[in-house]
């Protein structure tokens, strides 16, 4: 894939590389085949560290400054197409004075409507473009930014209802120790992933910095609020699952504590009348009184009631 948008002289050319020519506001989106990085290093003169970065797609989130270039790599989280945990979906920037050039080898929903917004505001007589490639650079990253709050939001609500399952008394499903950590392992990556984005957004919403010009700056101060309070809805949430954790592993303790207790009462009614049955052998027949069997059957039979209504009367049963 190979998409660019290119402005020049109030007209907008959308194709190849053919559009491509320098000394215009250009965006460019594509996919990191090497013919593609190659017509970069050409075009561009992009640095070979920045080029190795953005042909693999196992990069930490960095801001990197270059003499022809900056170069970022960010990451946008969702839910996993199997519907457990997130899946984690890089993207790479180069930010020129008069061009930027996004690297994913995954759709990016947010690139594509952008690029239906840019089309429509083309049509329209505004372009993005004309206020800069670094404006197109933070409608990309708030958009990012916007889609982790419906995902921070999504997973607040599960740990609500895990925490609702867990005070309700409902810890025998045998899943719900599974869902609970599944549920920390979601919240670790979201966190990891986002958590060095917001020195991306520092650098880029500081003044007189890099290739981000200052009536553009304030945007992206912006997009790091934004982050700042998905951040702390993460970190909320954290907490909650810690707490849901611990009361969830209460909830067990108390349960088992509960079970060994009545287990041990049941021993104890039943120890008696081991003592009893060992001490006279169960030879009632020859036994030398003659109410003596009477009397073990009654002992026998009155032990074991008179032990469970004790316990009962202790509140141990």
């Amino acid at each position: 894939m190979f998409r660019a948008i290119r402005l020049e002289a109030g007209a907008v050319q959308r194709g190849g590389r053919e559009v491509c020519g320098p000394g215009a506001p250009l965006f460019v989106d594509l996919t990191p085949e090497p013919e593609h990085l190659a017509f970069l290093r050409d075009r561009f003169g992009f640095h070979p560290l920045a080029l190795e970065d953005a042909a693999s797609m196992d990069e930490r989130t960095k801001y990197e400054e270059y003499p022809e270039a900056t170069f970022i790599v960010v990451h946008r989280l969702g839910p996993a197409p199997t519907d457990e945990g997130l899946q984690a979906r890089e993207l790479h920037l180069f930010l020129t004075r008069d061009a930027l050039v996004t690297v994913h080898s995954a759709p990016l929903a947010e690139i594509d409507r952008l690029l239906d917004q840019f089309a429509d505001q083309f049509a329209n007589g505004a372009s993005p473009l004309a206020r800069g490639p670094d404006f197109v650079l933070y409608r990309i990253l708030d958009a990012i930014t916007d889609a982790h709050f419906d995902v921070a939001d999504h997973l607040t609500d599960e740990i609500e209802d895990l925490a609702g399952e867990v005070t309700g008394g409902t810890t025998e499903d045998p899943e719900l120790l599974a869902r609970i950590l599944q549920a920390r392992r979601t919240h670790a990556l979201l966190r990891r992933r986002l958590a060095p984005q917001r020195e991306v957004l520092v650098a880029l919403a500081r003044p007189g910095e890099g290739r981000v010009r200052p009536e553009t700056a304030p945007y992206f101060r912006d997009v790091l609020d934004h982050l700042l309070r998905v951040t702390e809805e993460i970190d909320t949430g954290r907490d909650l699952l810690g707490s849901v954790m611990d009361v969830h592993l209460s909830s067990v303790n108390n349960r088992l504590t509960l079970v060994t207790t009545r287990l041990t009462l049941i021993a104890t009614i039943f120890l008696p009348l081991n003592f009893v049955a060992g001490w006279f052998g169960m030879n009632l027949e020859i036994l030398p009184a003659p109410l003596a069997k009477v009397v073990v059957i009654a002992i026998t039979l009155a032990l074991p009631p008179s032990l469970w209504w004790w316990f009962h009367r202790r509140r141990l049963l």
